[in-house]
């Protein structure tokens, strides 16, 4: 956990939550207004996943492992692509800030089982989802993985469109999901092809702009966001109507999946007999 000390804050500001940057922080509300207070570097939470497993006690060891197999082929990738021109991103470099995350606290029945990285802009991001692996009784299936890995790319840029509003830059999801089927590798095409997708290879991509994407908030979310952002530093009037208008969901946007997934606790599959909490 990182303190930001500014003596001019502590003059004008009591201490709030968001002056703590917490590398198990799972409210993307906080973590995302904390990219734009303190810059990216500063919310680096890939160091996690290079200590020991046990003293990850938020997760089961497991998905702990799952996480750093993704981190360390986006790493591979910053690595050989450095320097190189023309950049396909600000640096050719991402950075992890989320895990297991929830738009707001209180927003979801359970986090959700993913991983976000963003580029030096905090404009660009990479959304991997982790899943059990597929299962022949269908309680597991690529429909429902791509339709969920769809519709949480849809709500982060739900988010980011909410707090960003009035950046002018376009924002950019690309998004997929992983299983230990594929030990957790990811699509060939996911980071070496960054525009919109044209393969059909399985594990999907999806590429969500914030032009061209489906509103997943409700009011309730987006009130609670207005209470996260207003702990910072540099609280303002929250966005208009319209831009509200913009990002809210309603029940038609929630995804069409097997009532397997809709239950708060996931129950265990009878033939496979495994499941993952992550």
């Amino acid at each position: 956990m990182i303190a930001i000390s500014n003596i001019h804050l502590q003059r004008e500001h009591s201490f709030s939550p968001m002056m703590m940057v917490n590398r198990s922080e799972n409210c993307a509300t906080r973590r995302l207004s904390q990219c734009t207070s303190f810059g990216v570097s500063t919310n680096d939470i890939s160091q996690k996943f290079y200590g020991d497993p046990d003293d990850a006690t938020d997760l089961s060891e497991l998905d702990f492992y799952a996480r750093k197999a993704v981190i360390e082929e986006v790493a591979e990738w910053c690595d050989e692509n450095e320097g190189k021109k023309p950049e396909a991103i600000h640096n050719n470099r991402w950075t992890q800030i989320l895990y297991r995350y929830e738009i707001v606290k209180s927003s979801a029945k359970r986090p959700v089982r993913d991983m976000v990285f963003t580029d030096g802009t905090i404009s660009r991001f990479l959304f991997v989802m982790i899943f059990p692996e597929t299962c022949d009784s269908g309680n597991f299936s690529h429909h429902d993985y791509d339709t969920m890995t769809k519709y949480q790319a849809d709500r982060f840029m739900s988010l980011l469109t909410y707090l960003h509003h009035d950046i002018q830059s376009l924002s950019r999801v690309r998004a997929t999901y992983t299983t230990p089927e594929r030990k957790f590798k990811l699509n060939i095409d996911f980071l070496t092809k960054l525009g919109s997708p044209t393969s059909s290879i399985k594990p999907s991509i999806w590429h969500v702009t914030s032009d061209e994407f489906v509103p997943c908030l409700s009011a309730s979310e987006l009130d609670k966001m207005d209470n996260v952002v207003a702990q910072g530093e540099s609280s303002k009037t929250r966005t208009t109507q319209s831009v509200r208008d913009k990002v809210l969901g309603s029940a038609e946007t929630k995804p069409n999946v097997s009532s397997h997934w809709k239950h708060r606790n996931p129950r265990q599959c009878d033939l496979c007999q495994t499941i993952s909490r992550g």
